[in-house]
C-alpha cells in the first residue's frame, strides 16, 4: 500500500486491536493492499465501495443503518462520490473531532463520531443513551473507521444474517478473512457476485466445525503443534429497529478433541459417528448408509439417496452440543450399542472435555473387561441388562459389589479388582455423577464385545425408536 497520507498512522490500519469487526477490516485490508500494493489507502476504500455498490447493489443495511451506501436517496455513482467524499474528509481531518483515547484502538487521537452509519453494532446519534457522557456516538480515530468499511468484504451470510469467525489465534482469524475475500474475488470474477458472499452451510455448527477443518487442512501449526485456539462465530445483523447478535463460541478444548478425532487411527470412527448423527424433518426417517456414506430415505415404491453435499446442510446432533457444551455420552453408547467405536476417543473426550480422571478410565476399561471374560452370550446380556437397569447411585453400587467384587472373590482372583481407594477416589469420588461412569462402563463393555467380536444379534439393544425421538426433540 502506497503510505501516501501523512495523517495516517499505517501501523494502525492492520495491526490486531481485539475488536472481531476492526479487526476483520484490518485484515482485509492487508490482503487488498497486498493483491494492489500500488494503491493508497483512499484508492482501496474507492476499489471497495465500487464493488458494494456497482455489484452488490449497495446492499449493506445488515451492517450500517443509513449509511452514504445505503441511504435511499443516493442512487448508483453518487453512493460511491458520497462514501469516498467522507473518508477524504476524514484523512484531511477536515471532519469534526476532538482529541481523546480511540474506543477501539486505545490510542490518542483526534476521535470522530461514529454511528450504526459507519459502525457496527454501536448505537447511533438518535440514541445516545448507548454512549459513555451521552456522546452522539462512539468515539474512534480515523484508522478504526476506515476498518469497519472493509468488514463487508471479509463476512459470510449465514441463515439470513452475517457471520464474522474471528480466533484467539491471529492466525486463524486471518485465514477465514482471507478465504472469504477469495470467494468474493471469485465471483466478481465470474460475475456471479450479487452481494455478501453465502457461506457453504447454513447452521452455525456445521459452518464452524468445517472452518475448523479448512485450518487443519491448511495450517500445519495447527494439526501437529500444540497451538490450542478458540473460536468464535459473531452471528449478526444491524439491519433497522432490530440489530442484535449472537455468539457461538468454541473453546480451545473442544478444538483440541475435535482434532484429536481427524488423526488417522481415529477418523474412521469418528466421521462414521458423526455423519450418522445428520437430521433433517423433511428427510425424516433417512437412514446412514455406513458403506455408501449417504442417507438414504425409503419412500412408497423408491429410495431416495442423500449425498454429503445435501446432508451436510442438515442439523447434526454431535456437533450442535460439542458446540453448546453438551454432554454426547448419550450418543456414543447408543452408537457403542451397535457399532465398534475407538475406546480411545471415548477416553480423550472424558478427560479432556468432561474432566474425568486418566484413573477412573483405567479402572472402568478393567471392569469391562472382567464382564465379558466368558464367551457367554447370556450371562454377558444378564450384566448389561442388570448395569442398564441401575436407576440411582445405590443400584450402580450393589451391581458393582454383586456381579465384579463379590464376583472376582467366589472366582479365587489373587489381587482385588476394586480396591477401597478406587471404589472411593476412582469410581465414586466427591462430585462425581453416578450415571456417566454407568454409561462409560456400558460403553467400554459394548466395545469390548466389538473387539473381541462377541457381539451378536441377541446382544444387540434396538434403540431405533429412542434415537429417533431423542433427535426430534
Amino acid at each position: 500500500m502506497k503510505q501516501t497520507y501523512k495523517t495516517i498512522d499505517y501501523e494502525w490500519l492492520t495491526r490486531p486491536t481485539g475488536d472481531p469487526f476492526a479487526d476483520a477490516g484490518g485484515f482485509a485490508i492487508e490482503y487488498l493492499s497486498q493483491k494492489f500494493p500500488e494503491k493508497d489507502i483512499l484508492e482501496l476504500i474507492n476499489y471497495i465501495t465500487k464493488i458494494y455498490v456497482e455489484k452488490w447493489g449497495g446492499k449493506l443495511n445488515a451492517f450500517f443503518l443509513n449509511s452514504k451506501i445505503t441511504q435511499p436517496a443516493f442512487k448508483g455513482p453518487r453512493k460511491i462520490e458520497e462514501t469516498v467524499k467522507y473518508f477524504e474528509a476524514l484523512l484531511k481531518e477536515s471532519e469534526p473531532s476532538e482529541i481523546g483515547y480511540c474506543r477501539i484502538t486505545g490510542r490518542e487521537a483526534k476521535l470522530f463520531f461514529g454511528g450504526r452509519d459507519n459502525s457496527i453494532m454501536t448505537g447511533s446519534g438518535t440514541l445516545i443513551n448507548f454512549h459513555h457522557f451521552f456522546q452522539k456516538g462512539i468515539s474512534l480515530s480515523k484508522e478504526a473507521l476506515i476498518r469497519i468499511h472493509f468488514v463487508p468484504f471479509a463476512c459470510q451470510q449465514l441463515q439470513g444474517k452475517i457471520s464474522l469467525m474471528q480466533s484467539s489465534n491471529e492466525a486463524l482469524s486471518k485465514l477465514f478473512v482471507k478465504l472469504t475475500i477469495e470467494r468474493n474475488l471469485h465471483e466478481i470474477g465470474v460475475g456471479l457476485s450479487e452481494g455478501v458472499v453465502k457461506s457453504d452451510y447454513n447452521k452455525p455448527a456445521n459452518a464452524i466445525f468445517d472452518f475448523v477443518d479448512n485450518a487443519l487442512s491448511r495450517l500445519v501449526e495447527f494439526r501437529e503443534g500444540n497451538t490450542l485456539p478458540s473460536i468464535t462465530l459473531y452471528h449478526f445483523t444491524n439491519f433497522g429497529a432490530s440489530p442484535e447478535i449472537q455468539l457461538y463460541q468454541l473453546p480451545a478444548k473442544v478444538f483440541f478433541f475435535y482434532r484429536t478425532c481427524l488423526q488417522p487411527r481415529f477418523k474412521d470412527d469418528w466421521q462414521k459417528f458423526v455423519r450418522s448423527h445428520y437430521y433433517d424433518k423433511p428427510h425424516k426417517g433417512a437412514k446412514y448408509n455406513l458403506q455408501s456414506e449417504k442417507f438414504e430415505l425409503i419412500k412408497s415404491k423408491e429410495t431416495e439417496v442423500i449425498d454429503i453435499e445435501d446432508y451436510k446442510q442438515w442439523f447434526n446432533r454431535v456437533l450442535n452440543k460439542l458446540l453448546i457444551d453438551e454432554n454426547i455420552r448419550p450418543e456414543i453408547l447408543r452408537w457403542s450399542r451397535k457399532y465398534p467405536f475407538n475406546f480411545e476417543i471415548v477416553s480423550i473426550y472424558q478427560q479432556n472435555i468432561i474432566g474425568m480422571k486418566k484413573e477412573t478410565i483405567i479402572k472402568i476399561k478393567e471392569l469391562a473387561a472382567f464382564l465379558v471374560r466368558e464367551e457367554d452370550a447370556d450371562k454377558i446380556k444378564k450384566r448389561i441388562k442388570a448395569l442398564d437397569g441401575a436407576k440411582n447411585a445405590s443400584a450402580l453400587r450393589r451391581f458393582i459389589l454383586k456381579d465384579v467384587v463379590a464376583a472376582n472373590y467366589v472366582a479365587m482372583n489373587k489381587n482385588p479388582i476394586v480396591t477401597v481407594d478406587e471404589y472411593v477416589n476412582y469410581l465414586f469420588p466427591d462430585g462425581s455423577y453416578w450415571a456417566e461412569i454407568r454409561d462409560i462402563l456400558l460403553i467400554a463393555i459394548y466395545q469390548e464385545l466389538h473387539v473381541r467380536d462377541l457381539i451378536s444379534e441377541e446382544l444387540k439393544v434396538e434403540l431405533e425408536s429412542e434415537v429417533e425421538e431423542v433427535i426430534n426433540d
